[in-house]
C-alpha cells in the first residue's frame, strides 16, 4: 500500500538589519528603552532577546517616613537657628 506523507513547509520571516559606522541596528518592531541580550553562537549566529527589565518606583509612598522623625526635626531646627538671620536694622 501506498501512503502519501504531506509535507507541512513553514516559511519563517526573516528581517535584515544593518549596523551602521557607529555599531548601532535599528529594529523596525523594537519600542523605545526595550533593552535586548545577545548571544554569539560564534559560528556566525546572534540571538537577540528581549530583557523584561521590573520598573521601580524610585520612592513608593511611605518609603521615606523612617527618616522624617520628630527627632531628626528637632536637629534641623538647631541647626537652621544657627543660619537664619533675622530683619537688618539700618
Amino acid at each position: 500500500m501506498l501512503e502519501l506523507k504531506t509535507r507541512v513547509w513553514e516559511f519563517t520571516t526573516v528581517k535584515t538589519l544593518t549596523v551602521d559606522d557607529q555599531k548601532r541596528v535599528q529594529i523596525p518592531d523594537a519600542k523605545p528603552h526595550q533593552v535586548f541580550a545577545y548571544e554569539d553562537h560564534g559560528d556566525g549566529r546572534l540571538t537577540l532577546t528581549l530583557v523584561k527589565a521590573e520598573t521601580k518606583e524610585p520612592f513608593p509612598p511611605g518609603s521615606l517616613k523612617k527618616y522624617v522623625t520628630k527627632k531628626y526635626n528637632e536637629e534641623i531646627a538647631a541647626v537652621a537657628t544657627g543660619c537664619i538671620q533675622g530683619p537688618i536694622d539700618e
